[in-house]
């Protein structure tokens, strides 16, 4: 995997203590990054991120961007407008797909554990996975992947158009295929590997690349709530 880059919704959830699969994953993420050679993409991820001056882990963005002026649809099959449907909660938006081997699970599983670590609640904050690959990514698949993590965080899907549009608007490249995936399971996709973060009003403030550790998000998403919400 590489990296690519250069009306308002009342939250109906309830904040949950962390599954047993949860912890598996949590778990397992130690193993990846303590296992991982210098070579691999999965690296990056026991170094963390540096603590800026202005106490965030996080790194600002130089460029102004909104939150996409696209539709896609939820899990239900409910048409689901990003600059809408996003207003009024800071918002971290993540594109991925369910079959990613390393970036994806290593990403929500550390913002899942943070969040329950740092008493954030869904209720406070959104957390919006929209997939990269529509052929193999059903609404059962994205539902079952996200459970993995938290039935709370959002899922959405589109054609693929629709979700290159998205990214585009947020000068992120379209998802390439890479190759056959080793483990069997059709093909790899590279993708944009960072989280970003969104405040209330839908105005990008900062970004998360993969590398971003569970004691990175620990110390930021009380932040993400107090200062953008």
């Amino acid at each position: 995997m590489r990296e690519i880059m250069t009306g308002t919704r009342t939250p109906n959830h309830a904040r949950t203590g962390p599954s047993a699969r949860l912890a598996a994953a949590v778990a397992a993420i130690a193993m990846l990054a303590a296992a991982c050679g210098p070579a691999s993409a999965t690296a990056i991820a026991a170094d963390g991120l540096e603590r800026r001056a202005d106490g965030w882990h996080g790194i600002p963005l130089e460029r102004e961007r909104q939150l996409p002026d696209v539709t896609l649809e939820d899990t239900d099959g409910e048409p689901f407008e990003l600059a809408r449907d996003l207003r009024g909660t800071p918002t971290l938006l993540f594109f991925g797909y369910s079959s990613c081997p390393d970036i994806c699970p290593i990403h929500l599983a550390a913002i899942a554990s943070a969040m329950d670590t740092a008493g954030v609640g869904f209720d406070e904050l959104d957390v919006v996975f929209v997939s990269v690959d529509p052929e193999r990514d059903t609404p059962e698949q994205i539902e079952d992947f996200l459970s993995n993590f938290s039935s709370e965080m959002i899922g959405l899907h589109g054609r693929l158009e629709v979700v290159e549009g998205a990214l585009a608007q947020l000068d992120m490249g379209g998802p390439v295929v890479e190759g056959p995936d080793p483990r069997g399971d059709g093909d790899l996709i590279g993708h944009p590997a960072q989280v970003i973060g969104f405040d209330a009003d839908g105005q990008a403030e900062r970004t998360w690349p993969f590398g971003a550790r569970r004691s990175d998000w620990v110390n930021d998403l009380p932040k993400v709530v107090e200062e953008w919400s």
